[in-house]
């Protein structure tokens, strides 16, 4: 579990390896991500963008990026938290 607090928000990413989806013998390994955003601050937030940094075992990068977040903008009030599902990656 990784976690980080930026102005009242924490965010905390949970990997899962997917072993069902995954064929170490060919070198595939297949992941999936809870996000988990809960907002401690005084202010209304909303995903818009998203920026993950993704190292390997083996220290390959993989910079995901986009918009929202499963083809979703999520907002989140104040004292609430929200759950994402990313799978796989």
């Amino acid at each position: 579990m990784y976690s980080k607090t930026t102005k009242g928000v924490t965010v905390t990413v949970t990997p899962y390896f997917l072993d069902d989806q995954s064929s170490p013998q060919e070198s595939h390994y297949v992941w999936a991500y809870q996000v988990n955003i809960k907002n401690l601050s005084e202010s209304t937030m909303k995903l818009n963008h998203r920026n993950w940094v993704i190292i390997d075992a083996n220290g390959k990068i993989m910079n995901v990026q986009g918009e929202g977040v499963v083809g979703e903008f999520p907002s989140c009030s104040q004292v609430k938290v929200l759950n994402i599902l990313v799978a796989p990656l």
